[in-house]
């Protein structure tokens, strides 16, 4: 009883949070808050279901799911509000609904895998819709090539990312097999949230030089005093790392959407186009963050100033957002697969 209990309340958190994720583009601390509480009176209410040898490892999963929900934050994967969705739901599937060992950290990567996975169907189905509404497809993808994946600098990129993830393979197959042996999928996610991390900060095409010399000199000093033993390294990881990358670049095009000032709202998202329209204006309170991420949300003060801008002389009528796409649906999605999939069959 205490996991269909549990099922129904995250089932619940999950469809309210999508509605307002749709409705207002934004998740509620106060519904997440209630959600937990109810969680813990089941808890407390059917304590003797719980397994006790799995209660370490549930706070063990539990930490690495916030750890995780927060680099997605970081990396502007979801938003906050999703984030501490994952986690709440995290927080009320009993362990031993995995039916996995203790010596698996982190079994909620199924949950994790199930999610995006939808969420890549979702856009990779949206995105091929739309690249065939578009008139000027053949033109884009042409210029796609020429433009973004020669700035990439792809082929430094690639070898850096390699060199990267065979240093942590080798010390991770001598040190620490057992961990290894046990959270494949936990080591593999670990070692892509390293590489988009790498991505992130090192831009410059001299610098990711450096640091690819850097690291066949430090897998160079491994094989000297650990002696040479190849560990065969997960190609297909770095190959979904650069297969995400290509996608993204290809999809961002159709994430904008034109719309009248009148209609704009708090929380919306402006094109780095749409940011740099306002530069020299003299209207007060425009916004200056050109990010299009979660972090240059408008805020009710800068639509007021917006709407003031666009009746000034430089002032336009419509203006282009990045298009909203609530990632709690997929959440709800995801959970209910799973679910389903571990109760039912």
């Amino acid at each position: 009883m205490l996991v269909y209990f549990q099922s129904v309340i995250a089932i619940a958190i999950g469809i309210v949070s999508s509605i307002t994720d749709f409705k207002n583009k934004k998740i509620y601390n106060k519904n997440l808050i209630v959600a937990i509480i109810l969680s813990v009176v089941i808890y407390l209410l059917f304590w003797k279901q719980i397994e006790i040898i799995y209660l370490k490892s549930f706070f063990i999963n539990l930490f690495i799911g916030g750890i995780i929900s927060f680099l997605f934050y970081y990396f502007k994967i979801w938003a906050a509000g999703d984030a501490k969705l994952f986690i709440v739901i995290i927080f009320m599937i009993p362990y031993e609904i995995y039916e996995v060992d203790t010596s698996n950290f982190f079994p909620s990567l199924y949950l994790l895998i199930i999610i995006f996975s939808v969420a890549f169907i979702y856009v990779f189905v949206e995105t091929i819709y739309l690249w065939i509404k578009d008139k000027r497809k053949f033109e884009n993808i042409k210029q796609l090539k020429i433009e973004k994946f020669l700035k990439m600098n792809f082929i430094v990129k690639y070898f850096m990312g390699y060199f990267i993830v065979l240093l942590i393979n080798n010390i991770s197959s001598k040190f620490f097999i057992g961990f290894k042996t046990n959270n494949e999928g936990l080591v593999l996610l670990l070692n892509m949230l390293i590489l988009f991390l790498i991505y992130r900060i090192i831009k410059n095409t001299w610098n990711e030089v450096i640091i690819t010399v850097l690291f066949v000199f430090l897998n160079v000093l491994y094989y000297i005093f650990c002696g040479f033993q190849f560990y065969s390294i997960n190609i297909k990881m770095l190959a979904l790392v650069f297969t995400i990358l290509i996608f993204r670049s290809i999809s961002e095009k159709y994430n904008y959407q034109e719309i009248k000032i009148e209609h704009l709202k708090p929380r919306m998202i402006l094109s780095y186009s749409s940011v740099l329209s306002f530069f020299g204006s003299r209207v007060k309170g425009l916004p200056q963050n050109a990010t299009e991420n979660t972090d240059s949300r408008l805020t009710e003060e800068e639509v007021k100033s917006i709407k003031r801008w666009s009746k000034t002389k430089k002032g336009k009528e419509t203006i282009t957002i990045v298009r909203h796409m609530p990632f709690a649906p997929f959440i709800l999605i995801g959970e209910l697969i799973f679910f389903i999939a571990k109760l039912y069959m």
